[in-house]
């Protein structure tokens, strides 16, 4: 397959182009990995990791047929999915948040309970972020109220249905041949074990931490070249990195702060995106998802709108003045005790498994024949 010649030459501009940003704001760069990498030993690997390892398992037992029976009606008559394990897949995104869904119906298409446009449609409906980062993040830490958590959580959820069914409609329907899973991929969905579900989850958390610390640096870096804060420095986060966009967006204070951090997390990110695709098989396009985005935003922010109005309390929440942003972390020392205790599982185990060992004979074998 050819390459494009001008895409390969706008990579090489880019890269020349951070080169130029690590030169001229070297110290903005530096916190801003510094940044990153604090957020993934701090945040992201102990709220991540265990997930990714729960939901690979729950996607490939039994349990996944009847998990999701609460969300069955959405996939089955919103989405037009009868497989009951894309409920489940439903689910797991809708509580796990952008990375879970990414790895959870990645799974489910490649092991074929999904066929390609029901993994494009549970994406634009389950693509966002957990109710443990909105409302306890946003919602506690950075705008001071659980209700307004809870209000953009809800709307975030009618957008990301709405968003779906529009999809639904937009998409070009399946060749009959296809529509159904194939029945022979369809056992390749069973039988995922503890070994190859944290194996899976490591390779998951080193692109997601990967992305996670090369957008900090970003956002510092051209950060550094407007105010400290602002609608301009807002919408710049947001584009850049979720969390950032978030904590930008706080600061904005009164209402919108709170519409901010909503636009925040429906716009989702480059760096979200990105993570979705290194997650998700290739065979899965993300143009549904990237044209449903400005459909949610509207959608969500309409829908905030409405819950503030609706749900006492919360509309004079809105409308306070600044916010008093409290920084919280977990433990360092936890989160490594944690990822060291994997790598031990991966190293005591994963060689031990029929694969790894195979492999480990074929070398053995290999430098046999050379020494003789």
């Amino acid at each position: 397959m050819k390459k494009n010649p001008l895409r390969a030459a706008a990579g090489g501009v880019c890269a020349l182009a951070m080169m130029a940003l690590l030169f001229a704001r070297p110290f903005a760069c530096i916190e801003g990995i510094r940044a990153g990498l604090t957020s993934c030993t701090e945040q992201v690997i102990p709220a991540l990791f265990p997930f990714f390892v729960a939901s690979s398992i729950i996607a490939a037992s039994p349990l996944a047929k009847v998990l999701g029976a609460a969300v069955w009606p959405c996939t089955r008559f919103g989405l037009g999915i009868r497989d009951s394990r894309a409920a489940t897949a439903l689910l797991l995104a809708w509580l796990g948040g952008f990375a879970v869904a990414a790895r959870v119906i990645g799974q489910m298409y490649a092991a074929g309970a999904v066929t390609r446009r029901q993994a494009q449609l549970l994406l634009v409906c389950g693509v966002g972020s957990g109710p443990a980062f909105v409302v306890n993040t946003v919602g506690c830490l950075l705008l001071g109220s659980p209700r307004l958590g809870w209000c953009i959580f809800a709307a975030l959820l009618l957008a990301d249905l709405a968003a779906g069914l529009l999809a639904r409609l937009a998409l070009a329907p399946e060749p009959e041949a296809i529509k159904n899973p194939l029945p022979c991929r369809e056992g390749a969905v069973q039988g995922i074990g503890l070994v190859p579900a944290v194996q899976g989850a490591v390779q998951s958390m080193l692109a997601v931490c990967g992305f996670v610390t090369f957008f900090s640096f970003l956002n510092c870096g051209l950060g550094s070249f407007l105010p400290a804060s602002g609608p301009a420095r807002a919408a710049l986060a947001a584009l850049l990195e979720v969390t950032g966009g978030c904590v930008q967006a706080s600061r904005l204070g009164g209402a919108a702060a709170v519409y901010g951090c909503c636009a925040a997390l429906s716009i989702q990110s480059l760096s979200v995106f990105l993570q979705v695709r290194a997650l998700l098989g290739r065979d899965i396009s993300l143009l549904p998802l990237a044209a449903a985005r400005p459909v949610h935003l509207a959608l969500s922010l309409g829908a905030l709108r409405l819950l503030l109005s609706l749900v006492p309390g919360a509309a004079a929440a809105a409308a306070a003045g600044d916010r008093l942003i409290v920084q919280s972390r977990t433990a360092p020392d936890a989160a490594l005790v944690l990822f060291a205790l994997c790598c031990a599982a991966l190293y005591g185990l994963g060689f031990t498994s029929g694969g790894q060992k195979s492999i480990m004979d074929e070398n053995d074998k290999g430098r046999r024949r050379r020494v003789s």
